[in-house]
Formats: C-alpha cells, structure tokens, sequence
C-alpha cells in the first residue's frame, strides 16, 4: 500500500470543500435575488412602441425636403400616418392602465412632496407645448402648498382631460385650483362652456364617441390612483378634480 508521500498516492486537493445548495441556503442572512418578472402587457407595450416609433421617424423621413417634395396629396397622407400611429399609442397605452389590478397603483415608493403651484405651472408648459392655450388660477394659499403626488401622471392625466374638453385645441382651456375645505379642487372648462350637470363618466358613455370616452376613461384612472375623485360635465366641457 503506497505511502502518503509516494507518488502513488492520490493527490491532496487545495480547492475548499464543496457545500450544497441545502447548505448555503440554511444559513443566516441568506437571500436568494431574482430577476424581476416582465409581465406579457409590458413586453407587448415596448414591441408596440418600438414599431410605431419606426412608422413615425419614417414619416418624418419622407416628409423632409430633401427626399423629394410632396404633394399636398402626399403630404396629407403622410400627415395620417403619423396621427394614426400616435392614436394607436394612445391605445396601447391606455390598455396596459386599465388591465392593471386596482389595488396596483404601479409605484412602489411613496410620492414625493411637491408644491401645488410648480406642479401646475409645469401642466401649463405642457399643454402650451402641445399647442392647448391655458389660462391658469391658482388660490395664494394654495401656490406653496406640498402635497404628495407624482406630477408626471398628474400631467399625463390633465392633457388627456384637457384634449377632451377643448376639443383638441378648438377653444382655450381654464385650469383653476382652489380650496374646497381642507381639500384641493381644479377644475377644467373650455372657455366657452356652459351651466351644465357634472356627473360621472359612465352617465356619459353612450354621449362619446370612442377615442374620448378612452382618453377620459384613462385620466380618471390615473387620476383615481393619486387620490383624486373625478367627475365630468354632461357637456363634456368641463371636469372637476377634488384631491
């Protein structure tokens, strides 16, 4: 029988010894990290957005001088694709919204504190950018008031509002802020609205045609989730917001 030291003798390993899975997993402070799940809407959302942004920078290619000048046929034409590729986002979007869980408000850190003021100025930029004239009012005691609120979804939630009740664009839109209590109250209204009742937005299904009654759908959903409660004109010319 060879010796230890022999070179006969099976060769000593230095590697440590291995542990199994049972072993490492029994220990204290022990954590198992997972790659967080995609669901198939998220996965559908990103295919879809891809692929419109392809139709839409197309569309801008041929629309660009240097490749040609177009008709006014051409250009029409052109001008439909890129609107229609955008309701289709708009769509897509507003699908992934309403297909989440209710209890789901799809954030997982608290809102940060913003001020009432700055966050509406900031909604106003936004739909001066998208060509929505609007006149806003805001109480003094209101324009430094923090609360908690995400102001992307808040703003998301107010340009489809402000699409609707405007008539994209056709009239200027009043955005006013003002305390009702110890609660916040905005208000929407196009400025040639008129007395009518507000009510809630499924009394007004069979009145809308499609793309409004998903635009407005959306905004109360989204608005539903920061905490507003909300409710629409039976002229669908203005909304009211109570936060």
């Amino acid at each position: 029988m060879p010796s230890q030291h022999s070179s006969f003798a099976p060769a000593r390993s230095s590697a440590p010894p291995r542990r199994s899975l049972h072993a490492l997993t029994v220990q204290p402070g022990f954590r198992i990290k997972l790659k967080p799940r995609r669901d198939a809407l998220t996965r559908v959302r990103h295919d879809l957005r891809s692929l419109l942004q392809s139709v839409v920078g197309y569309a801008d290619l041929l629309a660009e001088p240097r490749y040609g000048v177009l008709s006014s046929e051409q250009e029409r034409f052109v001008g439909h694709v890129r609107a229609a590729a955008g309701h289709l986002q708009e769509l897509v979007d507003t699908c992934i919204e309403l297909s989440r869980p209710e209890n789901d408000n799809g954030r997982v850190l608290e809102a940060p504190q913003v001020q009432v003021g700055q966050s509406l100025q900031r909604v106003r930029n936004t739909l001066l950018a998208r060509e929505l004239c609007c006149d806003l009012t805001i109480a003094p005691e209101l324009e430094t008031r923090s609360v908690g609120l995400d102001v992307s979804i808040l703003e998301r939630a107010l340009v489809g509002l402000a699409g609707v009740v405007t008539r994209d664009g056709a009239v200027a839109l009043q955005l006013r802020a003002s305390r009702l209590g110890s609660r916040i109250l905005l208000t929407l209204s196009a400025s040639d609205a008129g007395e009518s009742e507000l009510v809630n937005l499924e009394a007004l299904e069979d009145q809308l045609g499609n793309r409004d009654f998903v635009r407005l759908k959306l905004s109360e959903v989204l608005l539903s989730r920061l905490g507003f409660a909300t409710r629409i004109g039976a002229n669908v010319d203005q909304a009211e917001l109570v936060f």
